[in-house]
């Protein structure tokens, strides 16, 4: 019986079993390819409009087609169904007890596949209502983050952003949508990555305003005799700074080492130690510390602060608008203007 069961021959729509009775896929049986490719969305809509109208010729003029391509579709969803479904009545066409079973499952059905085919609607910062977060350096939650912040609440204020520090795992997190963006300098992203270049940063020394040994320049033996301050960060730019030293044979004395950039300002402003830091960062602190950006006797190397994002989100609305205000905001970043010493001398 069972292989009886099993060994079905198929003939149009309808499947048979050796027995001759009839298996009619239905629209429950979401999981039977043959009831799907019998059925469109024009079927469904169809069935729909004779069901609520009670009449062809009304149900016709309700989907915009002729009488007689409604009747060779309700010909095919009789047959689909092994049901007349409507039959004619001194009232109308009335529904048989099947298809008024189907009605609730057709009109799902309908829906699901109507909100499917919809496109997007146009993207309206003022109305959204939605969380990003961004991974950013703490250099870039100093330089960056305040603008961005201002202008991101003031064309959306329903917009919530959440930031966190780049770290190892932020391609992952921008990978399974976890972050939106991420902003600042890494080379931890490879492929399936894009990237967009914000502005160019360069890197300066700073002092406390009253050192007692550095006025406005610092000569080549107080860059490798002073005591420094080292940053330690993964996923910044700083080591580009150590490489370009170590390439001149230059080195400095550390008498301590922080985690991050954070409190740097204060530290330097209370020491005789100096710090060599972004030159966006070197400029806050001048202005909020009593530190002061001195010139160095060779030239600095300079690096691109981009955003990156993941290609899943290349086309996702807001992630496209965000992108575009950090673009606008990373454009029109003032660079702190070079001092009048550091003008004069000559790259080293």
């Amino acid at each position: 019986m069972l292989r009886s069961f099993l060994d079905r021959r198929t003939i149009g729509r309808r499947y048979y079993c050796r027995n001759g009775k009839p298996r009619i896929p239905s629209i429950e049986n979401l999981h039977d390819g043959a009831a799907l490719s019998a059925l469109d969305l024009r079927h469904l809509r169809i069935f729909l409009a004779v069901h609520s109208a009670r009449n062809v010729t009304r149900a016709a003029e309700a989907v915009g087609l002729s009488q007689s391509s409604v009747s060779v579709v309700l010909a095919q969803l009789r047959e689909h169904y092994g049901d007349p479904l409507f039959v004619r009545t001194s009232e109308g066409m009335e529904p048989t007890p099947r298809a008024e079973q189907l009605v609730p499952l057709v009109r799902q059905a309908t829906q699901l596949l109507e909100q499917s085919l919809v496109r997007d609607p146009e993207f309206d910062p003022a109305e959204i209502t939605r969380s990003f977060r961004i991974c950013m350096t703490d250099v870039g939650q100093m330089t960056l983050l305040p603008r961005l912040l201002a202008r991101v609440l003031q064309l959306a204020p329903k917009v919530r952003i959440e930031v966190e520090n780049i770290s190892h795992e932020t391609g992952r997190q921008l990978e399974s949508g976890e972050a939106d963006l991420a902003m600042g300098f890494t080379e931890h992203l490879g492929a399936g990555f894009y990237r967009q270049k914000l502005f160019d940063e360069g890197f300066a020394c700073i002092a406390a305003r009253h050192h007692p040994r550095i006025v406005n320049r610092m000569t080549l033996a107080q860059l490798q005799h002073e005591s420094h301050v080292r940053v330690l960060l993964s996923a910044t730019a700083h080591s580009i700074v150590d490489k370009t030293l170590e390439r001149r044979h230059i080195r400095r004395l550390f008498a301590a080492t922080v985690p991050s950039f954070l409190g740097l300002g204060q530290v330097v402003a209370s020491s005789e130690l100096v710090a060599i830091v972004p030159l966006r960062l070197a400029a806050i602190f001048a202005a909020e510390s009593r530190v002061k950006i001195v010139s160095t006797p060779l030239k600095l190397p300079s690096y691109a602060v981009n955003q990156y994002w993941h290609d899943r989100y290349h086309r996702d609305a807001g992630n496209v608008w965000l992108r575009s205000v950090a673009g606008e905001i990373g454009a029109a970043l003032p660079l702190p203007l070079p001092s009048a010493s550091d003008r004069r001398r000559s790259p080293g």
